[in-house]
């Protein structure tokens, strides 16, 4: 019976992803104005940030808040080399996740850190990041940044346009989803699964968790480094300031919003913390005092986020609607005898 239903909950999320996949193929073709199609890749962007941070909180239990680091390290990465060298953006794009992940080695003798011990030694990592970013004008532009990146391109051609770079974004946001879901799935994803539950017992079963742990960072670091490079490529200019410790908290609060332990909570959760801001600027001054409120209710759902609560009403419509169809059957039975 088991079995029976966690098949039936897999073809459903197949079906809620190729349904997902699809309205957003086709969003593009319906509503093509340049800023959402903007707004909307950011979006995308900042899921596949939240994809790697899900894997390191939400599965393996670690806070981590040098996600920004990763983030600034694959962009500049992409930028300077295809910028300053000429280099194809694929290779580039390749560069800037290994060299996210190589970087992620610096924080292998932490992991032996829990809680809140292991997000302050991540956050000094991306305080350092940021720094060198902003005080090394010979390389990274300084405060100044780095202006006019050019667009990305797939052999000759050019993703010139808001359209062509939303569906590169599309495509690299479905295949890091599709990947890290196998990630979950496979032994290693339970061996995440036993280190977050309890790490003295992972422990105890043979489970290394020090170097479980460590390419559980350097796997986030990589997801987050191609975000990064998209980054660079869709907004074509890079500044210091758009890589502090404040990036980590923002990919923190999507994965937090959408659902601890939940894939598609990370991806909908960059969705409303992007989205929802841009779709309150009507509201003017009383913006972000709205923002912050929902921000509050949201996180007060608890871990399951944005997906747990609505699983948890679909769960209750379906025990209702049973429940109604029961005693419509039982007062049918009563009016035949």
């Amino acid at each position: 019976m088991r079995l029976v239903i966690g098949a039936s909950h897999a073809i459903e999320r197949r079906i809620g992803l190729f349904l997902t996949i699809l309205l957003l193929a086709a969003a593009p073709l319906v509503y093509g104005q340049s800023y959402f199609l903007h707004i909307v890749s950011l979006a995308m962007i900042s899921a596949i940030a939240a994809l790697g941070m899900q894997l390191v909180l939400g599965f393996a239990g670690q806070l981590s808040l040098g996600q920004a680091a990763f983030f600034g390290i694959g962009a500049y990465t992409s930028a300077l080399l295809t910028k300053t060298l000429g280099v194809p953006f694929p290779i580039a794009f390749l560069a800037a996740g290994i060299i996210a992940a190589i970087s992620s080695l610096a924080l292998a003798p932490i992991t032996r850190l829990t809680g809140v011990y292991l997000g302050v030694a991540t956050l000094g990592f991306t305080i350092i990041i940021h720094l060198v970013l902003l005080n090394e004008e010979w390389l990274t532009g300084g405060s100044f940044g780095i202006l006019s990146i050019p667009w990305p391109n797939i052999g000759p051609y050019v993703l010139k346009g808001d359209r062509a770079i939303y569906y590169l974004c599309l495509v690299v946001m479905v295949a890091t989803y599709v990947g890290i879901s196998r990630i979950v799935a496979s032994r290693f994803g339970r061996a995440l699964r036993a280190i977050m539950l309890d790490e003295e017992a992972a422990r105890a079963s043979g489970i290394n968790v020090t170097l479980y742990k460590s390419k559980c960072f350097v796997i986030a670091a990589l997801v987050t480094g191609f975000a990064g490079s998209l980054f660079a490529g869709h907004a074509r200019y890079l500044n210091p300031n758009d890589f502090t410790f404040w990036k980590s908290i923002e990919i923190l609060i999507m994965v937090t919003v959408g659902g601890l332990g939940s894939l598609p909570g990370a991806v909908l959760g960059a969705f409303v913390v992007v989205l929802l801001p841009e779709y309150l600027r009507a509201l003017d001054q009383w913006r972000l005092v709205i923002y912050g409120a929902l921000l509050i209710v949201l996180m007060g759902t608890g871990t399951g986020g944005i997906v747990g609560l609505i699983a948890l009403t679909a769960r209750w419509f379906t025990e209702g609607v049973a429940l109604s169809s029961r005693r419509i059957a039982s007062r049918t039975r009563r009016a035949q005898l």
